[in-house]
């Protein structure tokens, strides 16, 4: 009886330690998730429009090295929580998408393009 009490008591332990795992799990991913998109935000909206030409400019050059540079100042503007340094490629990657569907950013990459081909 002391055995099957025991037991009885365990599982129930591990049945509430799931629940509330799984419940505040869900709960640390939903704010993940709404925290990344409000760095993202902040990365294609809180750029200034010296950031956005720089930008534009390096795309057109390829220049990795240089859009880095520029996005991790921008990134320390932005980042919420430390965890989020460990994401940094996965939210430059969504920025930067987001980015190339601003229609001011798009004349700009294109103005870049156009100065890039007449200086060669």
């Amino acid at each position: 009886m002391t055995k099957i009490r025991g037991a009885c008591i365990a599982l129930g332990a591990a049945f509430v330690i799931t629940g509330v795992t799984f419940y505040h799990s869900t709960d640390f991913d939903t704010a993940q998730a709404g925290m990344d998109r409000e760095t993202v935000d902040c990365l294609t909206r809180g750029l200034t429009r010296d950031e956005k030409v720089r930008i534009a400019r390096l795309t057109t050059a390829h220049d990795r090295e240089g859009l880095d540079a520029i996005y991790g100042d921008v990134l320390a503007r932005c980042v919420v929580r430390s965890d989020q340094w460990e994401r940094r490629p996965q939210l430059l990657t969504s920025a930067r998408q987001i980015l190339s569907h601003d229609p001011e950013f798009r004349q700009m990459l294109n103005a870049s393009t156009m100065e890039l081909a007449t200086r060669r």
